[in-house]
């Protein structure tokens, strides 16, 4: 009886060994874990992309930027030059007007 008692404990643990190699391996990729990993792959494309077109559009920002505060010195620049201008003939003016007075006021 002890050897019938040995062999059904040695036939359960063939069984149990058995039943483990029918069960899914740690290796085998499910179709469920192929989508997932595409999934990601494409969720990472998209980020990557998005910070593409995020730069993009931050250079076009930049150079645009660049471009107004080129256009805004050039238009101080002629602005100055016109307020120079015009306070030479202001001062032209005024200094023909004293000489005109003090002319005028002398006996």
């Amino acid at each position: 009886m002890s050897d019938d008692m040995s062999d059904d404990d040695g036939d359960h643990k063939v069984a149990r060994r058995t039943e483990r190699r029918r069960g899914p391996s740690t290796y085998t990729l499910s179709f469920g874990g192929i989508i997932a990993v595409a999934g990601l792959v494409a969720s990472g494309v998209a980020t990557y992309n998005t910070l593409q077109n995020d730069i993009a559009t931050l250079k076009r920002g930049e150079l645009y930027q660049e471009r107004t505060n080129e256009r805004l010195d050039d238009e101080i620049k002629s602005m100055r030059a016109e307020q120079r201008e015009t306070l030479k003939e202001f001062n032209d003016k005024l200094d023909r007007i004293i000489e005109k007075w003090t002319r005028g006021r002398k006996p």
